[in-house]
């Protein structure tokens, strides 16, 4: 992997945590904000699966060093996390006496498989399909990497599943990891063909490299004036699927976001992912103690008040943590 694509990687990984957090964020399902942030689950997909497959062979000495490696980066955290947040709901509920928004069971078997299940961390079902998806991981990659053309059933199959399965199961997302899977087998392939393409028509190669952005915004607004919350299902599926694609066209030329910026974030990315639902929860509870918000209607500036209260939290939290090394590795699934 080249220093520029793990540069672009690690700044798509920096815009899709700042999206998921505003995805959960936009407790009012404002369809725009929605439809934008809807991007950032499939795109954290396939790039999981783009970084899996780098240098993939088909053993089963690197099978069982990438099991070894993504038990250490993403299980152990999983349970971290959701075992910590068991215990605070469960001291919210019979120490404080105060609501919470989740069933969190008390009897230790079913507290097991509420803390397996990522009921108290909810957002952490993408570790639990993630992980699913590795252990299967082998089979994608031998069928991909023996017939090039078959990530276009692969993904037709996925389309036709996601009527049958649940959002949260690995199924739904089979198209996303089959791209993911394809870039990285056959990248070589697709710097060659990149650069045909640069060569053979400059003027297409300029205007998309150039505009990435633009096309990207144009798009988006053709999706929201295209979709409503009556919107046919499979239509948005696909749009949902298709996203990773216009991300990749987006970062093909001008980075997004600021290099600095990336680089002070980019240490924060997955603890905020572990810890911004109770942030979130913790927040619009304060707004309603304060009568601000209702349970029948929120007013307009409850999104933007607790997206922004809870990057801050993040950062702040996150600052202390990392002053405690060990705490901080464990929380951020040992990364560097």
């Amino acid at each position: 992997m080249t220093t520029e694509l793990s540069d672009k990687l690690r700044s798509a990984n920096v815009l899709m945590t700042i999206l998921i957090v505003a995805l959960h964020s936009n407790m009012q399902e404002l369809y725009p904000i929605k439809i934008l942030t809807d991007i950032a689950v499939p795109t954290f997909f396939c790039i999981s699966a783009f970084l899996y497959f780098q240098n993939w062979q088909p053993t089963w000495q690197l099978y069982v060093k990438k099991l070894r490696s993504r038990f250490r980066s993403l299980f152990i955290p999983y349970v971290t996390y959701n075992l910590l947040f068991y215990l605070y709901y469960i001291v919210k509920i019979h120490l404080f006496h105060l609501p919470v928004a989740k069933v969190i069971p008390t009897d230790p078997w079913d507290a097991v498989l509420c803390i397996l299940n990522s009921v108290p961390d909810n957002p952490f079902w993408f570790i639990k399909a993630l992980l699913f998806f590795i252990l299967m991981a082998p089979l994608f990659g031998w069928i991909i990497k023996s017939y090039r053309m078959a990530v276009l059933p692969i993904i037709i199959i996925g389309i036709i599943c996601s009527n049958y399965v649940a959002y949260h199961s690995v199924l739904y997302w089979i198209p996303c990891f089959a791209l993911g899977c394809f870039f990285a087998i056959y990248e070589e392939d697709i710097k060659r063909w990149y650069g045909r393409w640069k060569v053979n028509s400059p003027l297409s190669y300029n205007f998309v490299k150039g505009n990435g952005l633009l096309l990207f915004l144009t798009y988006y607004v053709l999706c929201c004036i295209i979709f409503t919350d009556e919107t046919i299902s499979d239509y948005y599926y696909f749009y949902r699927i298709t996203t990773p694609l216009i991300v990749l066209i987006v970062y093909m030329g001008r980075d997004p976001l600021p290099g600095e910026f990336v680089k002070k974030a980019g240490p924060y990315t997955f603890y905020a992912f572990g810890i911004h639902d109770m942030f979130i929860w913790n927040i619009h509870g304060i707004l309603l103690k304060l009568n601000y918000i209702t349970e029948q209607g929120q007013y307009p500036l409850e999104f933007p008040f607790i997206l922004i209260c809870t990057l801050a939290l993040i950062w702040l939290t996150g600052s202390l943590l990392m002053k405690i090394p060990t705490v901080w590795r464990l929380l951020t699934g040992f990364r560097k």
